[in-house]
């Protein structure tokens, strides 16, 4: 992906960089007077911050870290005291005696269990970098060749997470997502709180098919867009909050819905598929209906939080765009024909292989994914170019979550580890054993990367209900649909990693925003799931 989004938003008004061809779904900034003003008035003009004329600032500053999972900061490539931690507290597990029944593989990865969730914590380097030495560590330690240990960097899975992010990239390339912006902004008819509703959801449908990621830093500047139409400045600063914040939770939403629509799904859904007959059906069956009840309480709350007026927009501006795109380009009809295409394969590619007696998984979604990439390529609506713009670091994340709960489960690491917690949870009826998992994922995922958190602990959850006799989606999916709750802080996602740096946010906002909309949005997940078992549908 590649974006303008500007590290932080201000109301002073700039002029377009010349010469910048690229097409792009930022807005367009506002002519500026033939007359240049004279210096006095420039600085008169930028100390007055109420008046009429004041836009949104644009840099075209471009995040290189756009789709990696780890929060952006200024800090340095390596940190050696991080990096010594992390070999300290893995050479300290390897130091301590066995306990009984831990074989000395097994031993071996609890160390390595300690190193991945250290170093994908810590970042004492980038986080692709640090996901890669997890396989390095892996054959370190004794435990797996590099064959081994890297062949989960090959799961299906991985390429379907990649396939999204070209998906996404040909949407922002032929300007579909502002072409979705002005869609949204006509049904609402200007309103604003009906506005906010629409864009809610047209995040959470895209970000289903697209990494949440993807979706958010393609939409941001469409909310900054949005922002500069709203005639009232007194209350434009708070708007732009809103629809940047809404954007954030719309892409957390809608990635519930699918494997593709998030990295901690991915993982998630390798490991269910590893345990048991887990399709790419199964997971929608579960995640969509949650998605269609998160949308209404995050739009709902983000209202009450922010005690939003229902102003009405000026329309004229976005007629006069409509109008002069007129209907849908051959490069736009043909991306969303593919997308289509794309999720009915997805939906119902199993059951077309028995009907047609394909051959088994040649409608798998990873392989149908890959298909709908190169159909892109020979329509010409992507090329190579494109594609570089893509980050890859996340692939990374994901191999190396896969990887550590093949090495947990092969060493027996992970049986050993649900022994010492199967005590304690086996006498608990699942509902309180759900409050238990959902509260303590709600508090961790606010601090710790979602990626990270969901890397570390699938592995454990699939192996915990495999041998307490709990089928494992019961554990599994509320803890990662819990996970796309991290709202509160920029380094808990990078999609709120992105809402932080576009600078409409404050951070005091964003944690109080943050808490008072994912701890209802966390209460239905648990409700959801104690209907689920009610009625025995999980």
């Amino acid at each position: 992906m590649k974006s303008t989004l500007p590290e932080r938003a201000s109301w002073r008004r700039q002029r377009p960089a010349p010469g910048d061809g690229r097409p792009s779904d930022a807005p367009q900034a506002t002519p500026l007077p033939e007359r240049a003003p004279a210096r006095s008035e420039r600085r008169s003009a930028a100390a007055r911050t109420t008046t009429s004329k004041r836009r949104i600032q644009r840099r075209l500053t471009p995040l290189e870290l756009i789709q990696q999972p780890l929060a952006v900061a200024r800090r340095k490539v390596f940190d050696l005291r991080r990096f010594l931690l992390v070999l300290g507290a893995s050479g300290l597990v390897l130091l301590i005696p066995a306990p009984p029944g831990l074989t000395p593989e097994a031993h071996r990865a609890l160390a390595l269990f300690v190193f991945t969730g250290m170093i994908l914590s810590l970042q004492p380097v980038p986080l692709p970098i640090a996901a890669l030495l997890v396989p390095v560590a892996q054959v370190t330690l004794g435990i797996d060749t590099a064959a081994g240990a890297f062949a989960p960097f090959s799961d299906p899975v991985i390429y379907l997470i990649l396939a999204s992010l070209f998906l996404a990239e040909a949407m922002r390339k032929h300007g579909l997502t502002r072409r979705l912006a002005l869609y949204a902004i006509i049904l609402s008819r200007g309103y604003f709180h009906r506005l906010l509703f629409i864009l809610i959801a047209l995040t959470a449908f895209l970000s289903m098919w697209v990494l949440n990621t993807a979706t958010a830093a393609m939409l941001i500047p469409v909310a900054i867009s949005i922002a500069q139409q709203i005639q009232e400045q007194s209350a434009a600063k708070r708007m732009l909050a809103v629809l940047v914040l809404a954007i954030g939770y719309g892409s957390s939403i809608g990635g519930i819905g699918t494997p593709m629509g998030s990295g901690e799904n991915a993982i998630a859904n390798g490991q269910l598929t590893a345990a048991m007959d887990f399709s790419f059906f199964s997971w929608i069956s579960y995640g969509f209906p949650v998605v269609l009840g998160l949308i209404p309480i995050t739009w709902a709350m983000l209202l009450i939080v922010f005690r939003v007026p229902n102003l009405r927009m000026d329309l004229t501006p976005t007629l006069r765009e409509f109008v002069r795109r007129r209907g849908f380009n051959t490069a736009e009809r043909e991306t969303i024909g593919i997308l289509l295409i794309s999720i009915a394969l997805w939906v119902m590619g199993s059951t077309l292989e028995r009907w047609f007696q394909l051959p088994t998984t040649l409608l798998s979604s990873a392989m149908v994914a890959i298909l709908a990439v190169a159909l892109l390529s020979i329509e010409e609506l992507i090329d190579w170019d494109d594609l570089k713009g893509v980050n890859w670091g996340i692939m990374f994340v994901i191999g190396a979550g896969l990887s550590l709960g093949d090495t947990l489960d092969k060493t027996g690491a992970s049986a050993w580890i649900v022994s010492l917690v199967e005590p304690v949870l086996g006498g608990l009826p699942y509902v309180t054993i759900l409050a238990l998992l959902i509260s303590s994922t709600f508090i961790l995922t606010q601090f710790m990367n979602s990626v990270t958190y969901g890397a570390i602990l699938s592995p454990i959850l699939v192996t915990l209900g495999v041998t307490s006799q709990i089928a494992p989606t019961r554990l599994v999916l509320p803890f990662v649909f819990t996970l796309a709750l991290c709202y509160m802080l920029p380094n808990s996602s990078a999609r709120m990693t992105l809402v932080a740096v576009s600078g409409a946010v404050d951070t005091t906002a964003q944690l109080r925003s943050g808490l008072l909309v994912g701890l209802p949005s966390a209460i239905f997940v648990f409700l959801f799931f104690v209907l689920l078992n009610t009625v025995g549908l999980i």
